[in-house]
């Protein structure tokens, strides 16, 4: 068997109008992939005909009934059997030397066990784009900073061991959302990851995307996945404050869920305070922009923007 062999899994549910491009993403790799299978959660749309075109490229195409990302990303795994194994979304792209860069930090550093990178966000309703690049940070950080959120990002922008799942597990199927994020708590705290500074997908935001809907559950359910881990956190000394950062987070989400869904005023004005005071210090602009926007409302709001904007022009000369 070749060592350092790399496999492929691109997890999809009606991805008709995205998957091709993840394929191809996959296949204009710099490094080429080893393995590669598509395990469809079954799909109800097209998606399994865009794949049969592909199927000359050496790709093997798994259908399921619907059972959720987890279970899907398992049977991936234990489909294939690649040393190192990479995930796609169907609905995001792989830049072509995502493969190449991640396994060159994997083989030159032994003792880490996964490595992410950073992410072009590309709205694809709007058709903007910008890149969001995560801090550097050592590994012992990353392991409490990602108590707080998931600071590795999403299953695409990873390269991991196969090692290592059989040592922490899989992913968990009893959490909808989130489940990723879990998996990287219980990798981190028992190995070393790395997060490169160079982006390595483009992650297409839109209308269907799994993690922009029911916002409030997915609120809820980040909150159990944080405190538990934090409960398990050593220095346990470090535990209260990890749980105000994380609980200042999920208000934020909820207080932003609100606005969005109109919900009365002083409800959104009671969670935008709570998230705003009990961590003034991370996600400031964006407290301060959902505070605003709840106590002013949106248009009073907005014309306070155009004021402000008109004011550093006129400064600017």
């Amino acid at each position: 068997m070749t060592e350092n062999r790399v496999s492929a899994i691109i997890t999809a549910y009606n991805s008709e109008r995205f998957i091709s491009d993840a394929i191809a993403s996959v296949m204009a790799q710099t490094r080429p992939i080893d393995e590669f299978v598509v395990i469809d959660d079954g799909s109800i749309d097209d998606t399994a005909q865009v794949v049969s075109s592909c199927f000359e490229k050496g790709i093997r195409y798994i259908w399921q009934s619907n059972r959720g990302a987890s279970i899907a990303r398992n049977r991936g795994i234990q489909e294939t059997t690649g040393e190192y194994i990479a995930f796609l979304d169907a609905d995001d792209i792989w830049l072509e030397d995502k493969t190449k860069r991640q396994m060159d930090f994997l083989l030159s550093h032994p003792d880490i066990a996964l490595v992410s990178g950073a992410e072009w966000w590309w709205d694809v309703t709007r058709n903007k784009c910008h890149l969001e690049v995560r801090s550097p940070k050592k590994s012992g950080a990353i392991r409490r900073e990602i108590l707080i959120s998931n600071y590795i990002g999403n299953p695409s922008m990873v390269i991991m061991r196969r090692s290592v799942l059989k040592e922490v597990g899989l992913f968990d199927p009893c959490f909808h959302w989130g489940e990723d994020w879990e998996l990287w708590i219980r990798i981190a705290s028992h190995h070393k990851v790395a997060i490169l500074p160079e982006p390595v997908i483009v992650y297409r935001s839109h209308v269907d995307n799994l993690s922009h809907t029911n916002s409030w559950e997915r609120a809820t359910c980040e909150w159990d996945i944080s405190r538990l881990s934090i409960a398990k956190f050593r220095p346990a000394w470090q535990r209260p404050f990890l749980k105000v950062r994380a609980w200042s987070n999920v208000t934020l989400s909820r207080a932003d869920f609100l606005f969005e869904q109109g919900y009365p005023r002083r409800t959104q004005i009671a969670y935008a305070t709570c998230a705003l005071i009990t961590n003034p210090f991370e996600k400031s602009s964006e407290k301060l922009k959902v505070f605003a926007r709840a106590t002013l409302g949106e248009k009073m709001y907005q014309r306070g923007r155009q004021i402000v904007r008109r004011w550093i022009k006129k400064s600017q000369g």
